[in-house]
């Protein structure tokens, strides 16, 4: 009789089984648009024996539900935010150049070389009349829109630079945000799988997380035994099982006005941040603020009466707003000390002649000349007090030829030897459009390895509503088969204990 109740439980046990099939896969269903989400699987497997006729053989008792697993790949996922972060870095890089473009204006806009063009070019017509009024209105005009342009060009990349800066900041508080949830799952994952139950939708979320936080920076993580999960960045830990440490923004020396990452426990350590969007922002903005200099900025340290030119060293920096902005000032402030040094050379239109005094002057006196920080002089509100001949003469043309000429002389210095104004701006032009075709070109060839790394994920992650209907029909015939079984035992059972014995009576 033990036996013939046993197949009660086989019967039991199939219902069973089938109905978790049945909740996985409608639970599949319902999340197929679920971004993040892993189809889940109820592993069946064969129930316990009974022995039988003392024990000369046995009666397998149905089936049982080990666990619903959670249907991932660890090895795709890790390449996905590996590629994620390289992703997530060069598309940073991309969208600064795109900005700087968009502020320079080159090489079809009307940028600095037609504003510096239309500079020279009114020097050469002031050096065929030196004594035009004419002549020297439109010298003053073309200097006004030249100096104009180089200060809302320098307004425009400081602007650029504090934005990214800015950036920096929500994305290291976008961190701090992630961590503290994936801290939060770690807690509510040990808590349903230390009953040995699957925490699937927990951790879909916390993998969710992973794949942002990837992109955000580089990160390694491991997971423990137990579920929980431990990431480090650059050697440090962002989580640790419950824990997570923040980080935020800090000036990284006292007077800085831009922010580095820093981490709050080890106390006022730097993250070594090496990828990731928090690195291309990094990068972007760099760290260059004012020029550099061996002399006093903005003092004539040798006494000649001229603003010392600044000491510029060519560098192959990463940093895309920093070094243009560095590029740009040592053009900025070579052409107006070569351009003062001229006109102070000469003398005014006027009876008697003075001295020639400096064309461009500092915004700002206690800074050299850079942009952002640089005007006429005000006494050329006078049109005779621009220079345009050595002695005074009304026909002499000497000081208007020669800084016009300035245009065609070596004056700085880069990796390509010494070029001429023009060049050296040319050079800059074709770097940043070499750099944001660069960057373009990389970050489109690594979006589609995120993408091929995200659809290898999904063929075997993802939800297939044609294999969940294949599903649904089988559990729903196996669990309607088990049912079928119970009914005939049930109906074997009422024969035994009402019918048997009754016959001929």
């Amino acid at each position: 009789m033990s036996a013939g109740f046993g197949a009660f439980e086989i019967a039991r046990s199939g219902m069973h089984v089938n109905e978790r099939g049945l909740f996985a896969t409608g639970h599949n269903i319902s999340n197929v648009n679920t971004p993040g989400y892993s189809r889940q699987q109820s592993v069946i497997a064969t129930g316990p024996y009974i022995g039988v006729n003392g024990g000369k053989y046995q009666i397998g008792l149905g089936a049982s539900v080990q666990e619903t697993r959670q249907i991932r790949h660890m090895f795709l996922d890790n390449i996905y935010r590996l590629e994620s972060t390289t992703l997530g870095y060069w598309e940073t890089r991309a969208k600064t150049f795109n900005d700087i473009e968009a502020i320079l204006a080159e090489p079809l806009g009307s940028g600095l070389q037609e504003v510096m063009n239309q500079f020279w070019d009114s020097w050469q017509e002031l050096s065929k009349d030196p004594s035009s009024l004419t002549a020297r209105a439109m010298v003053r005009q073309r200097a006004e829109s030249l100096v104009y342009h180089i200060n809302h060009v320098g307004m425009q990349l400081d602007r650029l630079q504090q934005d990214l800066n800015s950036e920096l900041q929500v994305r290291i508080d976008e961190v701090n945000d992630i961590t503290r949830q994936i801290a939060y799952l770690n807690v509510e994952i040990l808590k349903i799988e230390v009953t040995n139950d699957k925490a699937n939708d927990y951790r879909d979320q916390r993998n969710s997380l992973l794949d942002r936080l990837s992109k955000l920076l580089d990160i390694e993580v491991t997971e423990m035994q137990d579920g929980q999960l431990d990431i480090t960045c650059g050697g440090y830990f962002l989580v640790h099982r419950d824990k997570n440490t923040n980080i935020y923004a800090q000036e990284k020396s006292p007077g800085d006005i831009f922010f580095t990452p820093m981490l709050e426990d080890p106390e006022d350590i730097e993250l070594p941040v090496k990828g990731g969007i928090i690195k291309g922002l990094l990068e972007s903005r760099g760290e260059y603020i004012y020029p550099d200099t061996d002399v006093v900025e903005g003092i004539d340290v040798d006494g000649d009466g001229v603003l010392d030119t600044l000491k510029y060293e060519d560098t192959n920096s990463l940093n895309i707003v920093s070094e243009l902005k560095r590029r740009l000032d040592y053009l900025v402030n070579t052409l107006a000390i070569e351009v003062n040094k001229l006109h102070k050379s000469g003398k005014t239109l006027g009876n008697p002649p003075n001295d020639g005094e400096g064309f461009f002057v500092p915004l700002d006196p206690a800074y050299p000349m850079r942009m952002s920080n640089i005007k006429l002089n005000d006494t050329l509100l006078d049109l005779n007090n621009i220079v345009a001949s050595k002695n005074g003469d009304s026909g002499d043309n000497t000081i208007s030829l020669q800084i016009a000429n300035l245009r065609q002389i070596p004056l700085l210095i880069n990796d390509k030897g010494v070029l001429t104004l023009d060049s050296y701006y040319q050079s800059i032009i074709q770097e940043i459009g070499n750099g944001g075709a660069e960057a373009t070109r990389i970050s489109e060839n690594q979006n589609m390895l995120v993408i091929s790394a995200d659809s290898q994920r999904q063929s075997i992650m993802g939800v297939s509503l044609d294999e969940e209907m294949s599903n649904m029909m089988k559990y729903q015939f196996g669990y309607s088969a088990s049912a079928r079984i119970m009914n005939i035992l049930d109906e074997m059972i009422e024969t035994v204990v009402n019918r048997m014995g009754i016959t001929g009576r």
